[in-house]
């Protein structure tokens, strides 16, 4: 199956949220449980009290297949980080924005543009340090749509 992609520039989002150190085996197991023990949180962070615009799951790679999994939503810079989260940054850039239809197809996604769409690239590559990333808009649900973001440099 192949996917729709678009390079796109995204400014940079000041977030808050929760981490966990994953690896590639382990991934789905613990991105799950981070959203289930952050979900609830999320009306802890000043000014997500209602429903926040959506939500972000980063991802950071540490090597091949380490990786630092953030669950947050997007703040103001001056927002105080609750007990048990903390702030992070989504740097500026451009990214490779990809419509995926539901969850179950985020894998399916990632190996798309991981895959053969950059693979097929001669005017972008992997920008390698910068990370990847999933939003998910307010009231969203497994079953509905989502973007994800890969981080790319013209070549």
């Amino acid at each position: 199956m192949s996917f729709e992609i678009t390079v796109v520039g995204f400014p940079a989002k000041h977030l808050i949220g929760m981490k966990v150190r994953t690896d590639m085996q382990k991934a789905q197991t613990d991105c799950t449980a981070l959203w289930q023990t952050f979900g609830p949180r999320i009306v802890d962070i000043p000014g997500c009290t209602g429903e926040c615009k959506g939500s972000f799951g980063v991802s950071v790679m540490l090597n091949e297949n380490d990786f630092d999994y953030g669950a947050a939503v997007e703040v103001a810079p001056e927002t105080t980080v609750p007990n048990g989260m903390e702030a992070f940054e989504l740097p500026a850039g451009l990214y490779a924005k990809c419509t995926v239809a539901s969850l179950e197809k985020l894998g399916e996604a990632y190996m798309y543009v991981y895959g053969p769409w950059i693979a097929g690239q001669s005017e972008y590559g992997l920008n390698m340090q910068a990370p990847c990333f999933e939003h998910y808009p307010a009231n969203w649900r497994p079953e509905d749509a989502f973007e994800i973001y890969v981080p790319v440099t013209k070549q």
